[in-house]
Formats: C-alpha cells, sequence, structure tokens
C-alpha cells in the first residue's frame, strides 16, 4: 500500500500567536455621512478605512480632564496632532489645543500630543494651551 500524503488545509495558513489582524467593528452610516466620508477619503487619496482610521480621535483621561486627539499630516512633512482637553468634573467647555511638533508616524504624533497636554495639565496652564487655527 502506497503513503497517501497528507492534505493541506484550504484557506490562508494561521498568524503566530500576537500577529492576528485587526479586529472588525459593525458601524452604521447614514448615506449623508458616507457620501461626506467618501468625499474626504477622495480628496486625501484614501481609502474611507484609511481615512476613518486617521480622523478618529484618540482619548486619554488625566487628573479629571479628557484629552481627545487626532493626527493629520503636516505640510512639511509628518504628522500633528489636534483635539480638545475638556475637565468633565467641573463642566468646562472643551479646550481646542494644537500640541506643537511633527513626528515622523501617527503613533509617535499622538503620543507625543499626549505627553504636551498632560504637561500642560500638570503645570495647571491650560490657559497656555495654543488655540486651534
Amino acid at each position: 500500500m502506497e503513503k497517501q500524503k497528507k492534505a493541506r488545509k484550504v484557506g490562508r495558513p494561521k498568524l503566530p500567536k500576537g500577529e492576528a489582524k485587526g479586529r472588525i467593528v459593525p458601524v452604521r452610516f447614514t448615506p449623508n455621512e458616507l457620501r461626506a466620508m467618501g468625499s474626504s477619503a477622495r480628496l486625501s487619496k484614501e481609502s474611507i478605512s484609511e481615512w476613518l482610521r486617521r480622523v478618529l480621535p484618540r482619548e486619554a483621561r488625566h487628573k479629571g480632564y479628557i484629552i481627545q486627539l487626532t493626527t493629520r499630516l503636516a505640510e512639511s512633512g509628518g504628522f500633528t496632532t489636534l483635539g480638545w482637553i475638556t475637565n468633565k468634573l467641573i463642566k468646562t467647555e472643551p479646550i481646542p489645543v494644537v500640541p506643537p511638533g511633527a513626528y515622523p508616524t501617527k503613533e509617535t504624533a499622538l503620543q507625543g500630543g499626549m505627553a504636551w497636554c498632560k504637561g500642560r495639565i500638570d503645570l495647571g496652564s491650560m490657559n497656555d494651551a495654543r488655540l486651534q487655527a
């Protein structure tokens, strides 16, 4: 009797632990929202998914404040951040901020922006935050 080769499984091979793809989160948008997102994505020469990942804000809490930041591509190259800082405990209006500096990646821009905002909060100098242009 002849030895048979083991049949290969159908589909993509499993990824090593810790290297799995991201999770898909279903979200429903209105037709008007989809058109607006599509227009913005085309202007940026990105897919809607790429555009959404870039513009969705990151949020952090620090000493009673909520910091919400997003990234944008700077004219000089690199990424900058912009967003708002809000104190929910005393119900302040959101303070628009543009942390200084340009960074090589979106992630480093968000980290740098968060560090800058936390520093302003720690110093108690929220009035010194540069307003969004």
